[in-house]
């Protein structure tokens, strides 16, 4: 409504850029909000196809990498989740196996001894003649097979105990030198060593947290297959070590060893350097098992080495 004087173009020319400054800021928001569509859109995709991925196969594990914003947040917790349940699986099919491997180790071991005595019983019942002499040799290795088959049995009572029930083994301070000291008077009165000689150097006032009865049926089963296996002379328990958590023991004979190969097994249930070893010997093949399971029980750990000129 005013005149078209010099004022007024002026005026007039002067918008014209405000124009140009608001197209600019129009296009510049529009490229912006494009990209941010493309960004959403691209994590609302990822999304999807984990989603699509997880549910139609049970073994994906997604190793996708999520921007960081609210849709990573939620990616990330879904992943965890994910990553969390294929642990928890295989760590619950590894527990089936162990338990299904065992059953059938101790099936097998059973049987053994079991075959045996039934074929004694059998002969002797079959031959009601027979001599004295051959009944009365008979009816000992009945008797020796029906020590090991209860030895068995305890030892894997014990071993059933201290892996689900370790949380209610009862602890207090105890003195593992008197420990020790029982162990060798127990083990020289029973005659188990044979000629070799069981030495220990645990100072008179060695505190642990344990318990009394696992941990003496631990040093019983580890001087047992010394004397069993090792073919050496002597056997030592020592303190080698102190922390402000923990004590360091060391047992070791100074055997034959066993192969390097075989030291990542030496604690497994069942196990033998030597086919048949165990029973020629009268073991079960579960004693080393049960000393691990013993150590780790208490809240320690245990590892087996071959010794500089000779043992283990």
């Amino acid at each position: 409504m005013l005149p078209f004087s010099p004022e007024v173009v002026a005026a007039s020319s002067a918008s014209k850029s405000i124009y140009v400054i608001l197209i600019s800021v129009a296009i510049l928001a529009t490229f912006i909000a494009l990209a941010i569509a493309h960004r959403i859109g691209k994590n609302i995709s990822m999304l999807r196809d984990f989603a699509m991925r997880a549910g139609s196969d049970p073994t994906f594990v997604p190793s996708m990498a999520f921007p960081r914003d609210e849709i990573n947040e939620r990616s990330t917790s879904i992943i965890k989740l994910k990553r969390e349940h294929k642990v928890a699986m295989h760590a619950l099919e590894e527990k089936t196996r162990l338990k299904r491997e065992l059953t059938n180790n101790i099936n097998h071991e059973l049987k053994t001894p079991i075959g045996v005595i039934k074929g004694y019983l059998d002969t002797i019942n079959e031959h009601p003649d027979m001599d004295e002499e051959s009944r009365r040799h008979f009816m000992q290795k009945v008797g020796e097979h029906v020590n090991r088959l209860t030895q068995l049995l305890d030892d894997i009572s014990s071993i059933t105990r201290l892996e689900y029930g370790s949380k209610m083994i009862n602890t207090e301070p105890v003195n593992f030198h008197e420990i020790a000291f029982q162990a060798v008077s127990d083990l020289e009165t029973s005659g188990i060593m044979g000629q070799m000689i069981f030495n220990y150097d645990i100072p008179l006032d060695c505190q642990v947290i344990g318990n009394s009865g696992l941990l003496l049926a631990m040093i019983n089963n580890l001087a047992k297959n010394a004397a069993a296996y090792s073919k050496g002379t002597e056997c030592n328990l020592i303190l080698t070590d102190k922390d402000d958590e923990y004590l360091h023991f060391a047992f070791y004979d100074n055997g034959i060893g066993v192969k390097e190969s075989s030291l990542p097994h030496l604690f497994e249930r069942f196990f033998r350097e030597d086919s048949g070893r165990s029973r020629k010997k009268g073991g079960t093949g579960l004693g080393l098992c049960i000393v691990q399971n013993t150590i780790e029980a208490l809240g320690g750990t245990i590892t087996a080495s071959n010794r500089e000129g000779g043992g283990l």
